[in-house]
């Protein structure tokens, strides 16, 4: 058996999230069926992450083993001629057998794209939240930024009914870069819960535009219900953009 990993970019307008769902177009599913109409026998592929339905991914990372050595190029050709539209393979790397998607990731990053303005260009909708309502305070915005990098209790930036029986989570950074009409949030964590950055969107947005203080976001992060934060944004503005190993695993 051979083990390799691949980078996997996608349109989640197009799927049903990630993960294998019955009855449903998911990334998984697309690509374990492509991997074993290749291989001639099932294959399993794992993710460093998931994704919801409507999210997008950049550079989702996933590890699967096959029966026999490929050449990663001709992987990634043969892979991108059996995928549906909306995914595409970036690369793919031979790995040791050891190696694990998920369980080596050392952290993951995301990408929050915001359209803010009267209009947004047709060719960027489906890729960013398009806030129609141009009102936030940006130093507030990179000061609410601070408050949630580093490690938190983030109950309140979880689906409730998917809360993990441990929800500290470490943040490496949350940045804001501002750009004429699009500002885009990065947020680089070691693992992430369910909706987790559409909901530190939702209350970022809560505080930018005054709705909420400073002083609100720090008490959400002492452990505070989910019931207590802002509302969970739109997925479609939101990207799975990278995922970092060991520097020996890369």
């Amino acid at each position: 058996m051979y083990r390799y990993s691949c980078e996997i970019s996608y349109d989640g307008g197009k799927f049903f999230g990630w993960q294998t769902q019955p009855e449903r177009v998911t990334v998984q599913e697309s690509l374990e069926q492509a991997l074993s109409l290749l291989n001639g026998s099932p294959v399993k592929v794992t993710g460093a992450g998931r994704t919801d339905a409507g999210v997008h991914a950049r550079g989702q990372v996933c590890s699967f083993l096959l029966s026999r050595e490929w050449e990663p190029r001709r992987l990634v050709l043969a892979l991108n001629a059996h995928l549906p539209e909306g995914a595409s393979v970036v690369r793919v790397d031979a790995r040791k057998m050891e190696f694990d998607a998920r369980r080596d990731a050392l952290w993951r990053e995301y990408a929050f794209f915001v359209w803010r303005g009267p209009f947004c260009y047709p060719q960027i909708k489906p890729y960013v939240w398009w806030k129609k309502k141009d009102n936030w305070d940006h130093d507030t915005l990179r000061r609410a930024c601070m408050l949630l990098t580093g490690t938190h209790d983030f109950t309140a930036f979880c689906r409730a009914s998917e809360l993990p029986d441990n929800p500290i989570r470490r943040m490496h950074f949350v940045r804001m870069v501002k750009r004429g009409h699009l500002t885009v949030f990065r947020i680089r964590g070691d693992a992430f819960m369910t909706n987790m950055v559409r909901i530190m969107v939702g209350n970022l947005d809560a505080v930018g535009s005054g709705a909420k203080s400073l002083s609100w976001l720090s008490g959400l992060l002492d452990g505070a219900p989910r019931t207590e934060s802002a509302v969970t944004v739109p997925p479609n503005g939101l990207f799975f953009w990278r995922v970092g190993y060991p520097k020996e695993k890369e």
